[in-house]
């Protein structure tokens, strides 16, 4: 037989919007992680793969784009050479000393519930580049060059947005 307890109204629940309000901050809190998260995992693909596509001057990978929801987050240094520069030096037969490699951030903020990320080539021959794995790249880099970050460093990706997450 259990016994019965009677309480006054309101002292059952007191306590409860106290806590109810700390559980959604920290919900809150892990919403902006994830996205944090999401940018640090977007930069380190941004990074690896411009350091793997094929360069000639750098222009594609200056042109690498970082984007959550549609809201640039980052993009590539361009190879800072004119058409003319360019022009010439391919007459020439030079190899440029600048490889386009490097970001630059263009917003520390991110969408507060952001869930999208995109890593893109903005050129007309990236998709061409990355897909071509018979084309020779003697100045450097690969075909899949994207691709190949994202399969070979998965763990490495999921670790850094995890880490995020759960970082005080």
């Amino acid at each position: 037989m259990g016994i019965r307890i009677e309480f006054n109204e309101g002292e059952y629940l007191s306590g409860l919007s106290d806590v109810t309000e700390k559980l959604q901050e920290k919900v809150n809190d892990l919403k902006k992680k994830s996205v944090q998260g999401l940018k640090d995992a977007l930069l380190f693909v941004a990074s690896e793969s411009q350091q793997k596509a094929p360069v000639e001057f750098g222009d594609l990978r200056g042109s690498v784009l970082v984007e959550i929801d549609d809201v640039r987050i980052a993009e590539g240094t361009q190879s800072g050479l004119s058409e003319e520069e360019k022009q010439q030096r391919r007459e020439s037969g030079e190899l440029s000393s600048d490889s386009g490699l490097g970001i630059n951030i263009v917003s520390e903020e991110v969408p507060e519930n952001g869930t999208t990320g995109r890593v893109s080539y903005n050129t007309v021959y990236a998709a061409v580049q990355h897909e071509q794995i018979n084309y020779a790249h003697p100045r450097g880099g690969q075909a899949k060059y994207l691709e190949q970050v994202l399969t070979d460093e998965q763990d490495r990706i999921l670790k850094i947005i995890a880490e995020e997450m759960w970082e005080d």
